[in-house]
């Protein structure tokens, strides 16, 4: 385990987490998704994760509503998976979110139902990780995405309102 310093993302970390990116060409390996990974860390709020001064991990997220919030693409450097990054990630933006009175916090990953093949350290791997977190299984939504079927994970973050 490692402890970095978790802070907001600035337009200063982007070319960082770009690179965090191509460290990872499974998860990231259609251009499509790149660009609009690399579009929102330019544009959306986010956290990163930071060693030494460096980045190695970051998340980024939108706001919906007034009780939910989602994580839209979050990524730990290749050489700093299962260290406690991504849990660090996840604290900081949980906290920061209840702090505003939301309530869920929503992702969307590639479901297992998905029939497309998957390495070892695949999706079910992702799923795994945010299970460890406090995610649930929301439901699957066939052909909300072009190549892929994602589910919907829930975490509530709180007593409802």
């Amino acid at each position: 385990m490692i402890s970095p310093e978790v802070r907001p993302l600035r337009t200063m970390d982007a070319n960082r987490c770009d690179a965090i990116i191509a460290s990872l060409p499974y998860h990231f390996g259609l251009e499509e998704g790149r660009l609009e990974c690399a579009a929102a860390v330019r544009g959306q709020d986010g956290l990163v994760a930071v060693v030494d001064g460096l980045v190695i991990g970051f998340l980024t997220f939108v706001r919906h509503y007034d009780a939910a919030a989602e994580i839209t693409w979050m990524a730990v450097h290749a050489e700093h998976r299962r260290r406690g990054v991504g849990h660090r990630l996840l604290d900081g933006l949980c906290r920061a979110i209840a702090s505003e009175g939301r309530r869920l916090l929503l992702v969307l990953t590639v479901s297992a139902s998905d029939t497309g093949s998957e390495p070892e350290d695949g999706y079910q791997s992702t799923r795994s990780f945010y299970r460890s977190v406090g995610f649930v299984l929301g439901r699957d939504l066939p052909g909300y995405w072009t190549d892929d079927t994602p589910v919907l994970m829930v975490r509530p973050l709180g007593l409802a309102k």
